[in-house]
């Protein structure tokens, strides 16, 4: 996806969750969600399932501990959010996966329409009508496994950008409160191994 894509996404999970940490912290949280592609790595690591998974889910591993890092520095915790999200949305978008087998010239091209398709499928009340309740997951793993079955099943259809828009935003939605809810998790659990 482009940088403007990222960014209407972004905009999008912010206004759509209603916490006041991530509104708060919005600034980062957007810069997150370009930062992979602003990375020397971007031209090296491809954003695709098949390549950058496994290093996602420790990325989300981290984000869900307890840890001294996490919760005294809200600002670089929602930029980081931001970055996973950013992994995210590329695994939903057709040219970043093995199944395209289109030019770099058509992969902008598809990407200039996903912009657009994007910020419309938003805009419209599309994306609000289409969204999927919000899941709780009892684990990382469950996390894991529902993305993974998501891609899975996104393969298996024919791609447009009409999908990407739908599967884009409802799993940049899960997520982001799925993330949140595992880390909201482990400080309960351990404000109680401190008490008990």
């Amino acid at each position: 996806m482009r940088k403007k894509s990222h960014i209407s996404l972004a905009r999008y999970i912010v206004s759509s969750i209603d916490r006041q940490d991530l509104l708060k912290h919005k600034k980062a949280f957007y810069l997150g969600n370009i930062l992979p592609d602003c990375k020397p790595t971007f031209l090296t690591t491809k954003h695709e399932f098949g390549s950058t998974f496994d290093k996602l889910k420790q990325d989300m591993q981290r984000l869900t501990l307890a840890s001294d890092i996490n919760l005294n520095n809200e600002r670089a915790y929602f930029r980081d959010l931001g970055q996973v999200i950013h992994y995210i949305a590329d695994y939903f978008t057709f040219p970043h996966n093995v199944n395209y087998n289109g030019s770099l010239r058509d992969h902008c091209i598809y990407e200039k329409h996903l912009k657009i398709g994007l910020r419309e499928y938003i805009k419209s009340g599309e994306a609000q009508k289409n969204i999927e309740k919000m899941i709780r997951f009892d684990s990382l793993e469950a996390l894991f496994q529902f993305i993974t079955e998501a891609h899975e099943e996104y393969l298996r259809f024919k791609r447009s950008v009409q999908e990407d828009c739908r599967y884009i935003v409802n799993l940049a939605y899960q997520v982001v409160g799925a993330i949140i809810n595992l880390f909201e998790k482990e400080i309960v659990i351990k404000k109680y191994h401190c008490v008990a």
